[in-house]
């Protein structure tokens, strides 16, 4: 009788012997953490998508594969906007690592992990960029009355912009400015 590797096992999967998760879980020394990583990396991923991912990459890259699935996994419960890469980024990879053994011992990724903050990234963030869809959609408050929400950026395209006429009729104290595009 044949005995299946433990990430078979736990997937309830026939082994043989040209499995594709065998190799990968070598690196993990008991058999709990290997059956661990194997299911946590199965709900995340989907069973097929995992076993896709895996047989997709050259057979010597594969425990690669699945280290690399295991820590972007990890790093995406703990980090859902920025992942394993962020953390790592932002040097907070303590967490990614973390989150791993949290996964290899059974627990979940985010016990012992505190809430992530996000760092001021600037030019990365978009929260600034406004949104170009004007179509508004009626919505209703909680009595049921429907009101249009005003938008918080106005859009104005060349055209509309060339037909606003200034207001002639200024205070001595106001400065007229113009907006010019173009090099001098």
């Amino acid at each position: 009788m044949k005995i299946s590797c433990n990430g078979c096992r736990i997937l309830r999967k026939g082994c043989n012997d040209d499995c594709v998760i065998r190799p990968c879980l070598q690196w993990i020394n008991s058999p709990e953490s290997q059956a661990n990583a194997t299911l946590f990396l199965a709900k995340f991923y989907g069973r097929t998508g995992l076993l896709n991912l895996i047989t997709a990459a050259p057979k010597n890259l594969a425990p690669a594969v699945f280290r690399s699935l295991l820590y972007e996994a990890c790093g995406r419960i703990v980090n859902p906007a920025y992942g394993s890469m962020g953390l790592f980024w932002t040097g907070q990879w303590a967490r990614c690592e973390a989150a791993v053994r949290a996964v290899l011992m059974g627990s979940k990724p985010n016990d012992d992990v505190a809430p992530f903050h996000s760092p001021s990234w600037g030019s990365c963030d978009i929260r600034h960029v406004p949104r170009l869809n004007t179509g508004l959609v009626d919505v209703r408050d909680r009595t049921g009355k429907i009101f249009k929400p005003q938008p918080r950026v106005a859009l104005l395209d060349s055209d509309v912009l060339s037909q606003i006429q200034p207001n002639r009729a200024t205070k001595e104290t106001e400065i007229n400015l113009e907006l010019s595009l173009g090099f001098h």
